[in-house]
């Protein structure tokens, strides 16, 4: 997915009258690093990269999101519709308790089941519009899962 996050270090760095200097030092991204994000050189932005510049700019995700992915702002969540069962398949279902489901995500969110999989359980790096999906689709606050996976390092 396409993001801004070149216009938001420019804008941001402009706004807090800082030098680079001062974002490497606070969000400890290496120098190089912040350059290629700030000329637009990086295609895939992760999600950990996403959350150490939110967290060094002492911005909300809701701001950051919405300057970096406008297109987030108004996306809606798809119907998540379990598939149809037999008799036993329906029996089963009410002994069944699932939340949240690799399935259900995937309905939700659009990302393939096959990519959840790799997050879960492999070593598939995560885009930060991935987490911002999922954090719409369990229902959970913009940059709480962030938080949970970078905030206590």
């Amino acid at each position: 997915m396409d993001h801004n996050i070149d216009k938001y270090i420019t804008k941001r760095i402009a706004d807090l009258n800082w030098q680079d200097k001062s974002l490497v030092e606070k969000s400890g991204l290496s120098k190089g690093q912040i350059s290629k994000l700030k000329n637009g050189s990086i295609e895939k932005l992760s999600a950990e990269t996403f959350y150490l510049l939110v967290t060094a700019f002492k911005d909300s995700f809701s701001t950051a999101i919405s300057f970096t992915y406008p297109n987030l702002k108004d996306y809606k969540l798809k119907k998540y519709d379990q598939k149809n069962r037999n008799v036993f398949g329906s029996i089963m279902r009410e002994l069944e308790v699932s939340v949240n489901s690799i399935e259900e995500i995937s309905a939700k969110t659009g990302i393939s089941e096959v990519r959840l999989s790799e997050l879960y359980y492999r070593k598939g790096a995560l885009e930060a519009f991935e987490l911002i999906l999922i954090e719409k689709a369990v229902g959970r606050k913009l940059g709480e899962l962030f938080e949970k996976l970078y905030g206590k390092r």
